[in-house]
Parts: C-alpha cells; structure tokens; sequence
C-alpha cells in the first residue's frame, strides 16, 4: 500500500505526504511548521519519519527545520543543497545526526519505502524529484523543472499516482507584469514547466497503472487551476490519451488523500 496527499502546491508553497502503514514521509516542507501540523492532523498523520528535500528555494522548504527540531526528524537533501544550508542558515540549526544526505540516482530505503531521487533541471544547487516505492506501488513528486529530461520520462512512466509540476500558462505569463528577465526565467531551461509542456510529458508517459494524477505548482501570477486543466486535458485528448483521475492539487489546503493497494 502507498498513500500520497498534496498538503499544499503552488509558488507560495509545497509539501506532500508519501506514506505506508509504517512510514510516513513529506516531500518538502514549504509551510510553516504549524500549518504542515494541523494539515497533518486533518489528514488523521502523526508520527513523521523524514522529510524529503527536492531543493533548497523557500516555498520548499520553509517548515522543514522547525519540524525537524520539534519532532527530531531527519532531513533528507543531495550534498550540494546540504552544503546551502550549513553555508546560509536556511533552515536553521538541524542536529547533525539528522542531516541526512542523499545521492541523484541512488536509491536508499526509509523504513518499508525506497526511494530513489532524481535530478531534475532547476536554477538549484542541486536539485531533485522523488520516485517513491513501497512493494510493487508507486508514486512520484516532480516540479520546478526546466525541461524534460529522459530520466525523467523513465522514472514517471510507471507509476501509480503523481504530483506533476504544470507551472503557468504561456500566454498569461508572456502577457503578465513580471519583468523580462523573471519571464525568461521561468521558461528557461531551469524554470518550470508550461500547462502545455505538461500535457505533452503526460501524453508520452501515461499508462493503465497510474491512477490519479495531481497538477501541481501552479503559479499564483500566471496561471488558473481550471486554465491548467483544461490545456492538459486538452493535449492528452488530442493524442488519444486518456488518464483515469487527472486534477489540480490545492494552493493551501489538503488534496485527496490517495491510497493504492
């Protein structure tokens, strides 16, 4: 069994619930360390066993030092993102023993769950998305990407739910008020994905075993929750492709509480 929940997505902040009977992990900690808790409550969590790191930007990781010190929980993050927050006290003292790094491409195991980062194209020290499994069932957490990589392609194909990033929509951001260099920014190489580069990732790696898949990130300036699903829906359809729940993973509150078993 796998349980998966967006706490919270968007550029104002990101956390979501990976969990089994026995473990029970957040990918990021973008929130105040009160609102993941009673987000925590809400969806009947307690107990946390880590927290997961995907990069070291603030709507990421806010939360994730007072939750750490609170509970004594270790925080999961790749060397370089590690060697930002020794370097600019980005989440505050973190007790040794708790710093726990991890590695792009290599999988370790927390508890009944392995999880396998991965990188992903950002303007981050070293950032990544997570493939989370536990027996034969999976689920992914992949936002703030440039651009689509084959690992990533591979690392999505099979899973059985997803929180996938589909950032803003080409036309409001290109029409919107935030400066060129923020604009060319965001449809970098080490930005975020368009609604449409989303469907079009979806398009190639959708298939019969993935369930429910959350569009997640959204920005806040330059796209619409329906605007982003419905340009997703949109290119899946005119490539024949169809995916059994497709929805937008909520700004500030819990989404659906998914469980695969």
């Amino acid at each position: 069994m796998i349980r998966f929940c967006p706490i919270a997505s968007g550029s104002s902040g990101n956390c979501v619930y990976v969990g089994s009977e026995n473990t029970h992990l957040l990918v990021d900690a973008g929130l105040s360390g009160k609102r993941i808790e009673n987000a925590l409550s809400q969806i009947n969590v307690s107990n946390l066993t880590g927290i997961l790191i995907t990069h070291e930007h603030s709507d990421h990781v806010s939360g994730a030092g007072i939750l750490s010190r609170r509970f004594n929980l270790p925080i999961y993050a790749t060397p370089k993102t590690w060697r930002y927050f020794l370097r600019h006290g980005t989440i505050g003292n973190v007790a040794e023993e708790f710093q726990k790094i991890i590695e792009p491409n290599e999988t370790l195991t927390i508890g009944d769950i392995d999880v396998l980062p991965f990188d992903i194209p950002h303007d981050a020290s070293q950032p990544v998305g997570y493939n989370l499994r536990c027996r034969e069932f999976k689920a992914a957490v992949a936002t703030d990407i440039g651009y689509v990589t084959d690992t990533i392609r591979n690392l999505l194909r099979d899973v059985n739910v997803l929180l996938i990033e589909s950032n803003h929509d080409i036309e409001m951001l290109q029409n919107g008020r935030y400066p060129r260099m923020l604009k060319e920014r965001v449809m970098g190489s080490r930005g975020h994905l368009s609604n449409v580069a989303t469907g079009a990732l979806l398009a190639e790696i959708a298939s019969d075993v993935c369930q429910h898949v959350f569009l997640g990130h959204l920005s806040e300036e330059n796209n619409r929750p329906m605007i982003a699903l419905d340009t997703v829906s949109s290119v899946l359809e005119a490539n024949e492709i169809h995916i059994n729940k497709l929805t937008v993973a909520d700004r500030h509150e819990p989404s659906e509480m998914v469980v695969i078993e």
